[in-house]
């Protein structure tokens, strides 16, 4: 037996309500691209069991999945979508599918009535509008509707023999807890300037006015002067109106040598004067929260749903592995 395909785990096939969100798109999106890779002198790149997979399948599956991609439908997956990585796809569903037809397994042309329906709903189509874009690409709704069929079937049973994951409520507290830098929230700072604009081109003397100027503001604000009335009184920025005010700021959010000194200020603080390609600035700390881990509430369903999908796939990759050593896999690719 020619096995040629391993046990390489992809980050396509994912558990839970991220495949039922894509899977629909995903034919539709596979059937759209048929028309372009029509002229395309076809040959085998694969056997399954029998079964071929040419290379405008590969290619017209290649693009549909880039095109989720581009749309931020899919996750990207590690390495990139890759010829390579989607005909290992195409050969898993063609191994699952085999396996379907061994079992009791089957989808209703009701089931595919409701998914019909929910494209359309989805996309605004009525009967006519439907039929029209995919005859548009060649594509009639009797094949439409088995290719639906096939993913639906592909799907469910994969729900039925990778059964029985779950994740406890102690796993997920555990998790956090011995993982508590994941959950951390960022510090940030609010910071208001005083700014003194100066050109690229700013002779000498000109900077020697604004340094000197810049320093005698400073000596104000040592002196008890107010911060936020000085902005508005001497800043060149926009900001001057509001005392100065810059927001809020997480690291690597600042210019670097601004961002050295804003977080080095406790609240109250002024630094200064710092100089950017944007001239001389005066800045203050008006307010500071520090990192601090985020409770456990906010962020238990985000660990339960990682660690499931992480049982999940585990026991899905073992699946198919054992599905694959019992199968004719030849790749031509």
């Amino acid at each position: 037996m020619d096995q040629t395909i391993n046990g390489k785990q992809h980050d396509f096939h994912k558990s839970g309500s991220s495949i039922r969100n894509i899977l629909l798109s995903l034919v539709f999106l596979a059937l759209t691209y048929a028309t372009a890779f029509s002229e395309i002198t076809n040959r085998i790149v694969a056997n399954v069991n029998g079964e071929i997979i040419l290379l405008s399948d590969l290619r017209r599956e290649l693009a549909a999945l880039k095109e989720l991609d581009r749309k931020g439908s899919i996750p990207t997956p590690k390495g990139g979508i890759t010829p390579e990585s989607v005909l290992q796809i195409m050969v898993d569903e063609k191994v699952i599918s085999f396996h379907a037809k061994q079992t009791a397994i089957t989808i209703k042309e009701s089931e595919i009535d409701k998914a019909v329906e929910n494209i359309k709903a989805s996309n605004r189509f009525s009967d006519k509008e439907l039929e029209k874009a995919l005859k548009q690409q060649g594509i009639t709704l009797d094949k439409y509707r088995k290719n639906l069929k096939k993913q639906m079937l592909i799907r469910r049973v994969t729900n039925f023999e990778v059964s029985g994951v779950s994740v406890s409520k102690e796993e997920v507290k555990d998790y956090y807890h011995q993982n508590i830098a994941e959950f951390m929230s960022e510090e940030k700072i609010r910071v208001s300037h005083i700014a003194l604009t100066l050109t690229k081109d700013a002779g000498s003397m000109l900077k020697g006015i604004a340094e000197e100027k810049i320093r005698s503001i400073k000596k104000e604000i040592d002196s008890g002067a107010d911060f936020a009335e000085l902005a508005r009184e001497y800043s060149d920025d926009s900001t001057a109106r509001q005392g100065g005010d810059l927001g809020w700021f997480k690291r690597g959010k600042m210019l670097p040598n601004m961002e050295v000194v804003a977080f080095s200020l406790k609240p109250g603080e002024v630094g200064g004067p710092i100089h950017t390609p944007f001239g001389l600035h005066l800045i203050k700390v008006t307010e500071r929260v520090e990192a601090k881990p985020v409770e456990f509430d906010k962020v238990a369903d985000k660990i339960r749903s990682k660690l499931y999908n992480k049982r999940y796939q585990r026991k899905r990759t073992a699946w198919i592995k054992r599905l694959r050593d019992q199968a004719y896999i030849e790749v031509l690719y």
